[in-house]
């Protein structure tokens, strides 16, 4: 298996999208999603509301990691729409997860996707907050299509600070995504309505949970 540095370099000349749909093939390999890796990321769902019959909005779903999470909390007749901007991680994505009859791939930017207002209970952005371009436009389009009462949830298996760390380090295209500190993120989410109800940046774990003001 090659190192995150390996994929990065050969990748240093592509676009962002192109980055990842160049490596969306093997993006488990690249980030290790093995088991244990998987395990901890469901372990993070128990701080998620979620539950039968909702739809999710998997924002950079890449290959597909979160959707054998998300299945069993909204069941059959919830629904999932898969979002990612790079056409080779939805490919991959379709071809694992072609046995589940409630996900609704799309190819585009989060920043202008197209879905009605009040449309969704849960907007999950999992590893890819920093990657978002425009992040106050994103987060304004996230406030128009939640439901009253749904949440926005924003997380990676990594504090801050070393996640940050780690994109300077690389010679790729998202050298220098960063997600931001806290108090930066707070203001963010308020210029876009959003109340941050939850706050967590330790080894291992950054989790943000926001809710639309009233």
């Amino acid at each position: 298996m090659k190192s995150h540095i390996d994929y990065h370099l050969e990748s240093k000349n592509s676009s962002k999208t192109d980055y990842f749909s160049e490596i969306g093939h093997d993006w488990d390999n690249i980030v290790g999603n093995d088991d244990d890796r998987v395990r901890a990321i469901g372990e993070v769902f128990h701080m998620i509301d979620m539950a039968q019959n909702n739809t999710v909005l998997d924002v950079g779903c890449g290959n597909g990691v979160l959707i054998p999470i998300i299945q069993p909390y909204i069941g059959n007749n919830g629904k999932i729409i898969a979002v990612d901007a790079a056409a080779g991680m939805i490919e991959t994505a379709k071809k694992k997860h072609a046995h589940f009859g409630n996900i609704q791939f799309r190819v585009g930017s989060v920043e202008t996707i197209d879905l009605p207002e009040n449309h969704v209970d849960v907007v999950l952005c999992f590893a890819v907050f920093p990657h978002i371009d425009n992040k106050e436009a994103a987060l304004a389009r996230f406030y128009e299509i939640l439901k009253p009462g749904g949440a926005l949830y924003i997380f990676h298996m990594s504090d801050t600070r070393s996640l940050n760390d780690f994109h300077d380090a690389l010679d790729a295209p998202v050298s220098g995504d960063h997600m931001p500190e806290r108090d930066e993120l707070e203001t963010m989410l308020k210029k876009a309505s959003f109340t941050m109800d939850r706050y967590i940046d330790k080894e291992g774990l950054n989790f943000v949970k926001a809710i639309p003001m009233s």
